[in-house]
């Protein structure tokens, strides 16, 4: 999704950030790693010495053992995956092993189920080091001492396992409801000091994603009821320009309008050709395959990309918690609207969503044409470890705030189920189309050509402002 396009009216309360991370996470995995050792060698004492167990012989002992250590299994997989629901939603966890392991995953630029499985390692490694001093301990008691049998040092062990098994569910629960407990008061990450724009395309750009295919397949069916005369606003673009290929065949200019200046300054790079800048190709490609094109060739891919850059006329600072997003008093509207993942990703407050959603609508003029797309039923999307806000909104949201503009019979809402997202944050998106139908007819006649193309792209007048100032 196109993420940090403005923020919630009132601002959500931040996660961990930075440093605090580290040292939050230190301080968990200390005071966890002395818990675990407190309960699981008190009840491995506890059992050895109420005698409950001491008629038992060596073969039953090693049978309790290792029913011991499949309770210890369950206990440890369910604390794996509470610190994995942790760490994505804070950045912190319980495991200082399992946080270094996925931060290097980050740095080192690995896929979502690559940065899990480190974690998962990390956690794994260290809970199987805690075992050793208990053999250590258990064993050194047996073989040194005669007070401590080898029936008796097992036991202990079972005792020990079970104990720690015991442990790590009430630990996994307890992690459970403190996620509860922040997804309640609205904790997420920051777009304005902790978006990274290199991260995000990274992880969800390096391919095209589920949601992305049914978006753009969506998108450029509904856009041939664009108006080709006149320009279109792309509301809450990021850093991303998936969404703006498709367009630039089918209206006369391109505005791209975002909140962060880092997402800006991302598009500004790939207009400016630098080698650094994200390789938008592949979607471009599969853009030209929605539109019927059999397997595009490399000089038809290049052909679009030059196409947008010259389309592209206009880049603006946009802020949906302003009354007039555009920022400018008395701006004028569009003939064609794209606001994708934009004003769901940038609130977890629904109420606040449909304000935004409301101002959005506003800026299609009468007749004109809005897309929408949205995730579905999201609390919150992750991105580099970090957890954004998202509306929690679904079909019906989005139809009850664009119907009273649109009229229901000019508007197309559908679900999409996804798969292989859901660790993401989403499982589903929404799409919509709402276009004046009873315009269609003009559009249509207005569809008789493409538009060349302008005679000021937004490269050229880059060149001559600076011309201008020296």
């Amino acid at each position: 999704m196109d993420s940090a396009k403005g923020e919630a009216a009132k601002p959500p309360v931040r996660a961990f950030s930075g440093a605090r991370r580290w040292v939050a996470t230190a301080a968990a995995s200390f005071v966890t790693a002395y818990a675990l050792d407190f309960v699981a060698t008190s009840l491995g004492l506890l059992v050895v010495a109420s005698g409950l167990l001491s008629g038992i012989g060596f073969v039953e002992a090693l049978l309790l053992l290792v029913a011991s250590y499949v309770f210890w299994g369950g206990g440890l997989w369910a604390v794996i995956k509470a610190n994995w629901a942790l760490l994505q939603r804070t950045g912190a966890c319980t495991n200082i092993l399992a946080k270094a392991g996925h931060d290097l995953a980050v740095r080192l630029g690995w896929s979502l189920r690559g940065r899990k499985v480190a974690a998962y390692v990390g956690n794994t490694a260290t809970e199987l080091a805690k075992e050793a001093p208990y053999y250590i301990g258990a064993g050194g008691f047996a073989l040194f001492t005669d007070s401590v049998s080898a029936v008796d040092a097992i036991v202990f062990l079972a005792g020990a396992n079970t104990g720690a098994a015991i442990y790590g569910f009430a630990l996994a629960r307890g992690l459970g409801y403190f996620l509860a407990r922040l997804a309640k008061r609205g904790v997420y990450a920051s777009f304005d000091t902790e978006w990274e724009p290199s991260a995000y395309l990274k992880e969800y750009y390096s391919a095209i994603e589920p949601e992305e295919r049914e978006t753009i397949a969506f998108f450029v069916d509904a856009m041939k009821n664009a108006d080709r005369t006149q320009p279109a606003l792309i509301f809450g673009v990021g850093p991303t320009l998936h969404h703006v290929f498709l367009a630039a065949e089918k209206v006369s200019e391109i505005h791209l309008g975002e909140y962060l200046p880092a997402n800006l300054q991302e598009i500004e790079r790939w207009l400016a050709r630098d080698p650094e800048a994200h390789d938008w190709r592949q979607f471009v490609a599969y853009t030209l395959e929605c539109e019927g094109f059999d397997r595009p060739a490399s000089e038809e891919i290049a052909f679009r990309e030059e196409m947008t850059r010259a389309r592209i006329t206009n880049l603006l600072h946009v802020d949906l918690r302003e009354k007039n997003p555009l920022g400018v008093e008395g701006a004028g509207q569009y003939a064609t609207v794209i606001s994708a993942y934009c004003a769901d990703s940038a609130t977890g407050d629904k109420i606040a969503w449909a304000t935004y959603m409301q101002r959005i609508a506003g800026l299609v003029r009468p007749g004109g044409l809005l897309l929408v797309a949205a995730l579905r039923r999201s609390r919150g999307y992750v991105v580099g470890g970090k957890t954004f806000p998202s509306a929690d909104v679904d079909e019906m949201d989005l139809q009850a705030v664009l119907e009273p503009r649109f009229g229901r019979g000019n508007l197309t809402v559908q679900a999409c189920k996804l798969t292989g997202a859901a660790p993401k944050g989403y499982s589903d998106v929404v799409l919509a189309c709402a276009c004046a139908r009873a315009e269609r007819e003009v559009i249509a006649l207005r569809r008789a050509a493409t538009p060349p193309l302008p005679a000021l792209s937004w490269t050229r007048a880059v060149r001559l402002r600076a011309e201008a100032q020296t």
